[in-house]
């Protein structure tokens, strides 16, 4: 397998907690929508079977800018971005985010080129 480059075209969105009631457990708006429009970004981005054994992910999450903000970098933690996309490729670009071996992250605000995510996959 060779390295894998994807550019994922969509507003990269931090994973929220779980809501439970006793009606059942539920997910919030904004980042059931980002799973939903996440899985068809993927299908537009990689056609080819998940990959198998161990692997190295690297993600770049390019989030769109406030109007007005006196922040630096994007909110939100960086390891909530990370869980977001990676349970979203979970069965699409590789069978279980288990295999990831190593991982490196990175969040900062959008370029010219939009809000998305870079995610490039290489085998250990």
């Amino acid at each position: 397998m060779k390295t894998l480059v994807l550019i994922i075209p969509v507003t990269p969105v931090p994973a929220s907690r779980p809501r439970v009631t006793r009606w059942g457990t539920y997910y919030g708006k904004t980042y059931s929508k980002f799973r939903k429009d996440a899985k068809v970004a993927l299908d537009g981005v990689y056609a080819g079977e998940p990959l198998s054994g161990g692997l190295e992910v690297s993600l770049w999450f390019y989030c769109k800018k406030p109007k007005t903000t006196r922040r630096v970098e994007p909110r939100g933690d960086v390891d909530n971005y990370v869980k977001a996309i990676l349970d979203s490729c979970n069965k699409k670009i590789w069978e279980d985010d288990d295999q990831i071996l190593r991982l490196t992250a990175r969040k900062r605000w959008a370029d010219d080129f939009g809000p998305r995510i870079e995610l490039i996959v290489s085998p250990t």
